[in-house]
């Protein structure tokens, strides 16, 4: 018994003597601290490891058993919260520390572990001069891939329209989800830190990662851009291919496409203008034409002027080749002006206001227009759209003028050479009585058909024998004429 006591009151004497280091250790930090925060700015390094070494004290003072006495136990918890209080204190001057003394060193020197937080503060990380303007690349890749995305978006929409090949969906998913990995890498903190962690996997250092975002960024946008531009061409290309064999519903897919792409590029509505007027569908036609003529265009106006001259309106139900002529006057007029003017387009002007005069019974201002379309046309090597049919509007000029042998002559040279353009100048023949003549025009240029060489051997073998024979022009004019 007696030996039990002595142990207890042992053990009571060093309770006492804990908490009387703890409260002398206690006093010591919270003095340095105060010191350490009024030179925060200018810290001493013999103060910066005193405090740590004060703070290793206190918590080796806290470490001897305490008595079983209530109020000893007590004065431990009072202590503890005195301490949470300045251990608060202590890391808000955790970075200034660690920038005065190299606590690494003195880690490695004092055999501290990592139970000791206060030997682990870590310094202010050093920015290299190269990071500096890392906000400045960011801000880039951020704005680079904005513009990508702008590009995918008419991309998308452009494929949206009609069917999509595989080509085109492996494409676009790839394009897609590059665009989606770097843009999550930029714009969130998660993302960030799976891309820089997937960047120093492969050794890219901290100093050169937002480089790289950029420069990814940026051959995303290339890529993007590319598809962007070439799909441009290649939708022109593949709907004027489609057009010339007739696929009309291909060729308005396609054109629609390439609007999507490019909604300001008025090449594509009057490709679908075309589309729409070789089909009779005048109404659509002027939509799509009058866009490219507000772009300013003599070609847009001219087809505007060709598409009104059949065009009838639906509120009098009545045509208004007046206003056709308007159009095709000033379209002759700028062309005419321009420093070296297209000849295929004045062609066109002329022939178009030609007609437009024919249909306002205008014949001898029609004929003048006429005949300057012909000596265009016939200066033209190749055979050009809508080629020929002045001489077919020349033709009826002449029989309306009681000029017969002029007229024959000229229908004569109607069927040889005539390749209507739209539906209407074909049925332009039935509408003044002339179905004869219309059976042996080439339509290879309206819709679909036979070739030119067919239509060439089908002039020779059939149509220059019907001609002869019903008498419009001789036999030996007709040879003529063919060759």
């Amino acid at each position: 018994m007696e030996q039990l006591s002595a142990s207890i009151t042992m053990l009571d004497d060093n309770a006492d003597e804990s908490i009387v280091a703890s409260t002398d250790a206690l006093t010591n930090y919270d003095q340095l601290l105060n010191r350490v925060e009024k030179s925060r700015s200018k810290m001493a390094k013999r103060d910066a490891l005193k405090l740590l070494l004060t703070r290793d004290e206190l918590e080796a003072s806290l470490n001897v058993e305490p008595g079983n006495d209530c109020d000893e136990l007590l004065s431990l918890f009072e202590i503890d919260e005195r301490i949470s209080v300045l251990d608060t204190r202590l890391k808000k001057l955790g970075v200034v520390i660690a920038d005065t003394i190299s606590l690494e060193k003195w880690r490695a020197r004092l055999k501290r572990d990592g139970s000791a937080w206060w030997w682990q503060f870590k310094p202010t990380p050093k920015v290299s001069a190269w990071d500096r303007v890392d906000w400045l690349w960011d801000a880039l890749t951020l704005g680079t891939l904005a513009l990508g995305a702008s590009f995918m978006v008419s991309i998308i929409s452009a494929l949206s329209v009609g069917s999509l090949t595989v080509a085109a969906t492996l494409s676009t998913i790839a394009q897609i989800g590059g665009l989606a990995i770097v843009s999550q890498g930029a714009l969130t903190q998660r993302g960030q830190e799976k891309v820089r962690n997937f960047m120093t996997r492969f050794n890219i250092a901290t100093r050169f990662q937002s480089e790289v975002m950029l420069i990814t960024s940026l051959l995303l946008l290339m890529t993007v851009y590319i598809t962007h531009t070439s799909l441009m061409d290649v939708y022109l290309e593949k709907g004027r291919a489609a057009y010339s064999q007739g696929a009309l519903n291909d060729a308005e897919t396609t054109f629609l496409r390439g609007l999507e792409i490019e909604p300001d590029n008025s090449i594509f509505n009057a490709e679908l203008g075309r589309i729409y007027e070789s089909l009779g569908v005048l109404g659509k036609a002027i939509d799509q034409y009058y866009i490219n003529a507000q772009a300013g265009g003599v070609k847009g106006i001219n087809d505007l002027g060709r598409t009104y001259i059949n065009w009838t309106n639906p509120v009098t139900r009545k045509s208004d080749p007046a206003l056709a002529e308007a159009y095709l006057q000033m379209g002759l007029q700028r062309a005419n002006a321009q420093p070296a003017p297209d000849e295929e387009l004045r062609y066109q002007l002329n022939r178009n206001l030609g007609w437009a005069l024919l249909k306002q019974e205008k014949f001898i201002e029609a004929e003048q227009h006429l005949k300057t379309a012909i000596t265009i046309d016939e200066a033209i090597p190749g055979n050009q759209i809508g080629g020929g049919m002045a001489y077919c509007f020349l033709a009826y000029v002449y029989d309306q003028g009681g000029n017969a042998v002029a007229a024959n002559e000229q229908w004569g040279r109607c069927v040889v050479k005539a390749r209507p353009e739209t539906i209407h100048e074909y049925r332009w023949f039935s509408e003044v009585s002339k179905s004869d003549i219309a059976s042996c025009v080439n339509t290879s240029k309206i819709v679909s058909g036979l070739d030119d060489q067919s239509f060439e051997t089908l002039q020779q073998k059939h149509c220059a024998t019907l001609i002869a024979n019903s008498g419009l022009i001789g036999a030996d004019q007709v040879a003529a004429v063919v060759d």
